[in-house]
């Protein structure tokens, strides 16, 4: 039988269907052959309990009522003495209870009493089944014992069901399984009860979530349990708690929507056992910056209290910049800030701030808070420690998640699909439309793509963020500069006070450039600049005849638009585009042609540098016939490409005023994955948790470095094809040959091994140089690759 936590369940039933007494004559029987056996260790307590039950006949009965067991405590005790180990008593949840009958608790250990016990302690399935849960888990259990007891089936199963405790007093949720013995259940049957064929058990295990089938092949009615029920609990909330966040976290609306929140905080709660605790989280863009507006802001302070800016200096900037747990085990002890004095307003004592990093990057951050000094512990973190990194690749899903959205909304309602998938946007369409009894607001299909071999690509730029940053250092530092040899070069402004505190901030602030940029202080200059240094300046030239010529030729330095110096930046943006764009236009034109040998999807985008995603297989294709040959002939084209473009970025150098340079890469996966379109992101991804692992190597492969060195696998002037298996690479050295012999690459084929990468090992790279002296023409014809292509 599946899982029954997320299967819609047939069942006509309302209610139990068949009959159920009390009984304990199958414990009195194993009792009464112990009793036989005077070298069994239990002989003479068996003997003993025999003989009093002879005083008390009614505990022999065949059905058994509630009023005996009032009756006879001590007997009752004595009986389930066989059943229960009394020497785990204070450490087994167990107990027993009528047949099916939840409601009559007939014996139970003191650890079950204490832990479980009480009028405080709230009981419910720990996830939905069905409207009739408790029903369906009574009927799934009677069927069970069925098949075991009556069909003597060996049924290959444990049939556990998760509850969720309340302590109704405290708040606190605890989980436990719940597991069932029937060893002291008689089954008896009332009328005729057929033998069930070989095709009736197949059909039932294969409809196993339809009841109303399960009661027409073995009806309820016709069976009677008399007996008692063991059920024994094992506390599973940690392990419970941290799959819900998991699966959680790897929802979209987890951490974009407040019920998601809401959900993650109850979950957190649970784990550290404090139903209290207060729990808050978000994403960061660098903490100098505007941090408090980005998209996820759940913090225990909400953002209209506290400025970004007031986080600055705090506990927050600590743990930000050191990347640690900064744990405060009591607020009313720090000195006092608008931070502290916020959560001492609500109560709040204890607190601590855990960074997200990932890749050595901070994703974002959580925080907990108690109003108990002392109430949030290490070792409460600790528990948790597990779920930080789920925590961050979430954060980090969020954001790029929430970026496409950004995107989104630029673009048109619908975006425009790619013509190789469009007949089947079209088919959804037609149906949607054609539905006359679909309600209005009814969504299309999915539409699901399964079997395809993903292709990706990168032309990345080699150093693009250090060139960017020491271009913006030297355009500030320049303008900076200039600035202050105006404030210092005129004996007439010497002496005006407001002007020394200009020249000493314009010192400050060249240092600050000179030790390198730190995230927000680019804005913080400009707004210097034209906030302070522009009015002035502009008061001078009115006031002092003397200055204008001076101050006139800073001015013509400065870009008209932006309003401040833009050359270095210019020079570095003017490079990156005309790469960009000559790599794309490539690009573009390669995949025209290239679309003409077979139709395949793929999507190109921009970062620094272009990178391409595509995938090819029979399911893209409503009318072709799709032949392992024409994802041969798009690897090959894809290796022709990526030559052209690093000999149309070399021919590029002397043009370029900043010089930059391109790495190539290849992440080859042989293995068939499905993709999905997402339709409130109106995008196509890879669909299936099983599917991760690719798509994390992809966003990491850049940055992986050779086995036991330092050096990266992408290197200007070659072409690095990552793999993960020997036989993913055969057909690539077959066609490097093909390449070496055309004079397209040069030089010995290096084989390496790579560095792990989080989330993606054992990878390897074979890595190629690019000959720059050979012809950039590539031809798609079949004549071309045939030969390459079919003498593998």
């Amino acid at each position: 039988m599946i899982n029954k936590d997320y299967i819609k369940v047939n069942c006509n039933l309302c209610e139990i269907p068949f009959k159920t007494h009390l009984s304990f004559r199958y414990l009195i029987k194993d009792i009464t052959a112990i009793s036989e056996q005077d070298t069994h260790p239990m002989y003479p307590m068996a003997t003993s309990l025999l003989s009093k039950l002879k005083k008390a006949p009614e505990l022999m009965d065949e059905v058994v009522e509630q009023k005996t067991l009032d009756k006879y405590p001590e007997l009752l005790k004595q009986l389930m003495s066989f059943a229960f180990n009394p020497l785990l008593d204070d450490v087994e949840l167990s107990a027993a209870w009528k047949p099916f009958d939840m409601e009559q608790e007939i014996y139970s250990t003191n650890a079950f009493k204490k832990i479980m016990g009480g009028p405080n302690r709230r009981f419910e399935l720990a996830k939905e089944l069905d409207e009739n849960q408790m029903l369906i888990t009574v009927l799934y259990q009677a069927y069970v014992i069925i098949l075991e007891k009556y069909y003597k089936l060996d049924i290959p199963i444990d049939l556990p069901f998760t509850l969720k405790m309340t302590d109704t007093d405290t708040g606190l949720v605890k989980f436990f399984n719940k597991r069932f013995n029937s060893r002291f259940l008689e089954i008896r049957t009332i009328g005729e009860v057929k033998d069930l064929s070989a095709k009736q058990i197949k059909m039932l295990f294969d409809n196993d979530n339809d009841l109303v089938l399960w009661n027409k092949i073995i009806p309820l009615e016709k069976f009677e349990f008399n007996g008692f029920l063991q059920f024994a609990y094992h506390d599973v909330t940690r392990d419970h708690a941290i799959s819900d966040l998991k699966s959680d976290l790897l929802k979209k609306e987890s951490i974009l929507s407040k019920d998601g929140y809401l959900k993650i905080k109850d979950k957190i709660r649970t784990l550290i056992e404090n139903p209290h605790a207060e729990f808050g989280m978000a994403a960061n863009y660098g903490f100098e910056t505007n941090l408090n507006q980005n998209f996820i802001w759940n913090t225990i302070i909400p953002r209209e209290e506290l400025d970004c800016h007031d986080y600055q200096g705090t506990m927050y900037e600590k743990a930000f910049k050191g990347k640690q747990i900064v744990l405060t085990t009591d607020m009313a002890k720090l000195e006092k800030d608008d931070v502290v004095a916020a959560f001492l307003k609500r109560g709040i004592r204890s607190h601590a701030i855990v960074p997200l990093i990932l890749d050595d990057e901070i994703m974002g951050m959580l925080e907990f808070g108690c109003k108990k000094p002392g109430g949030i512990t290490m070792i409460q973190l600790k528990l948790l420690h597990d779920l930080f990194p789920v925590f961050a690749l979430a954060m980090k899903r969020s954001k790029e998640d929430w970026d496409d959205m950004v995107r989104s909304v630029i673009q048109e309602e619908f975006t425009a699909i790619h013509p190789t998938v469009e007949w089947r946007f079209r088919e959804a369409a037609a149906q949607l439309i054609n539905d006359d009894d679909a309600p209005d607001n009814k969504k299309p299909d999915d539409i699901i793509f399964p079997d395809v071999v993903p292709i990706y690509g990168a032309s990345d730029i080699r150093g693009s963020s250090v060139e960017r940053n020491v271009a913006i250092r030297d355009d500030l530092r320049k303008q900076l500069r200039e600035a202050s040899q105006i404030l210092e070069g005129h004996e007439v402004l010497a002496d005006v006070p407001l002007l020394k505190d200009l020249r000493y901030t314009i010192e400050k602030h060249l240092k600050t450039v000179g030790r390198g940029l730190k995230a927000g202080d680019e804005v913080l200059i400009i707004d210097f600049l034209k906030k302070e240094i522009e009015p002035v300046f502009n008061l001078v030239k009115g006031r002092y005849p003397g200055m204008i010529e001076a101050i006139e030729a800073y001015e013509k330095l400065l870009d008209p638009e932006l309003g401040v110096i833009y050359n270095k930046r210019k020079n570095f943006e003017d490079s990156l585009t005309m790469i960009n764009d000559e790599v794309s236009d490539i690009i573009d034109k390669e995949q025209l042609k290239a679309q003409t040998v077979f139709p395949h999807y793929f999507e190109k985008y921009r970062t620094d540098g272009i990178e391409y995603n595509g995938y090819i297989g029979q399911s893209l294709v409503k009318e072709l016939e799709y032949s392992s040959i024409y994802l041969k002939n798009i690897r090959l084209w894809q290796l022709l490409v990526m030559v052209s473009v690093a000999r149309k970025v070399r021919s590029l150098q002397a043009d370029l005023p900043t010089k930059l340079d391109i790495t190539q890469l290849i992440l080859v996966h042989s293995k068939p994955l499905s993709i999905a379109f997402r339709q409130d992101e109106k995008k196509f991804d890879v669909a299936g948790a099983y599917n991760i692992r690719y798509e994390i190597t992809k966003k990491r492969i850049d940055k992986a470095l050779v086995k036991g060195t330092r050096e990266r696998v992408t290197q200007v002037g070659k072409i690095a094809i990552v793999y993960s298996h020997a036989d993913e690479i055969a057909e690539y050295k077959h066609y490097l040959d093909f390449m070496k012999a055309q004079g397209y690459i040069s030089g010995q084929v290096e084989d390496l091994e790579l560095e792990d990468l989080k989330g993606a090992s054992g990878l390897k790279a074979l890595r190629i140089e690019v000959d720059f002296n050979g012809s950039d023409a590539i031809k798609h014809d079949k004549q071309v690759y045939e030969e390459v292509i079919t003498k593998e």
